[in-house]
């Protein structure tokens, strides 16, 4: 007869699911910030600069400043926002600029389908 000893440290594995858990949300944030900045349609620039991360609550700002046609700009600076959270919270990301809607609802031949809705089916379908 084979006997097996074990031993389990509910708290610890407990405190180690809370860092497995924010992991997951930081990839999968990432994942979508990185789908919807490289499928919103570029003229200037100014709609791809304008996707905004933040913990906590969404900005209600736009940056009327900022381009960025290639998107990659955009995605660091959401990143390093995304990777700051330490705990499980709500990440935001957000874009205010007044014809991001028009945008998502296919506006724009780039983006016959949008942004948004296309990118959350893609990366929700990793969780079916």
């Amino acid at each position: 007869m084979i006997r097996a000893k074990f031993k389990l440290n509910i708290p610890k594995m407990t405190r180690n699911m809370d860092h497995v858990v924010v992991m997951i949300q930081q990839k999968v944030a990432l994942q979508l910030l990185t789908g919807i900045v490289n499928m919103t349609p570029v003229l200037t620039g100014r709609a791809r600069g304008n996707w905004q991360v933040t913990i906590g609550q969404p900005t209600t700002t736009d940056l009327p400043e900022t381009y960025d046609k290639v998107g990659q700009e955009t995605i660091q600076k959401g990143s390093s926002t995304i990777q700051s959270l330490t705990t499980l919270g709500a990440i935001y990301l957000t874009n205010n600029l007044p014809y991001i809607q028009a945008l998502e609802d296919g506006s724009s031949t780039q983006a016959p389908s949008g942004m948004v809705t296309v990118t959350l089916d893609r990366v929700s379908s990793q969780f079916r």
